[in-house]
């Protein structure tokens, strides 16, 4: 049985897929951002003692919680009842989430990082007489984001593709739409297939960054 494609019922659906789509690209960048800022700070807490002994397993429960979970539990969470405060928006909650999702992971890369700076060119910065923030800012750091750039890259891709979750709770992300579209005209290969479609033209070039990053001379410096 051959199927009768029809993407011309979608016709309708197309300004609200493009709004769709800048609500996707809003909550995958703030969240990568807010994410990424975070979590470079708490993968430096994790080497000051005694904080890491209390973040370290905290970090690594909630790595275990899978980020549609978080979403949810973000959303249903009683805020009226415990802070009295009016329920944040869909959108909020699922930046929220994903942004807590993003943040774990990049202080654990960050932490990891951290382990990899070679101690020998620490050392001879402090022979020297640099302060440590000096060292921090020309030693340690540009080489923590030597080795963390292509793993972010990942993480921001990745990141991408998880705001697809929000939809679950209502928030008009451009699956939301697309699952309206498939609910009025029935049409659900069109509609996927277009929805998968908006997903490579935003993934690719991230995708070509990626590789650029990897093959760059000066992240394989050392």
């Amino acid at each position: 049985m051959n199927y009768d494609w029809d993407f011309r019922v979608l016709l309708p659906y197309l300004p609200a897929l493009a709004r769709g789509t800048w609500v996707t690209i809003e909550l995958s960048a703030i969240s990568s951002l807010v994410g990424t800022i975070c979590g470079v700070m708490l993968g430096i807490l994790f080497r000051y003692k005694p904080l890491d002994k209390l973040l370290l397993p905290l970090n690594d429960m909630i790595r275990a919680i899978p980020p549609l979970v978080l979403i949810l539990f973000v959303y249903y969470f009683p805020y009226a009842d415990i802070f009295a405060i009016q329920p944040p928006s869909t959108f909020d909650c699922a930046a929220a989430a994903l942004t807590i999702a993003m943040a774990v992971y990049v202080a654990d890369i960050v932490r990891a990082a951290y382990d990899g700076v070679s101690r020998g060119s620490i050392m001879g910065a402090r022979s020297l007489g640099l302060r440590e923030g000096d060292i921090w800012q020309y030693i340690i750091l540009p080489d923590i984001v030597r080795q963390i750039l292509p793993s972010l890259m990942a993480f921001y891709i990745g990141n991408i593709r998880l705001s697809s979750l929000a939809s679950v709770i209502g928030c008009e992300d451009v699956v939301f739409v697309a699952r309206q579209a498939i609910s009025q005209r029935f049409r659900s290969l069109e509609a996927w297939t277009l929805v998968a479609a908006i997903y490579i033209i935003l993934v690719l070039p991230l995708s070509w960054l990626t590789r650029r990053l990897e093959q760059s001379k000066w992240l394989k410096r050392r």
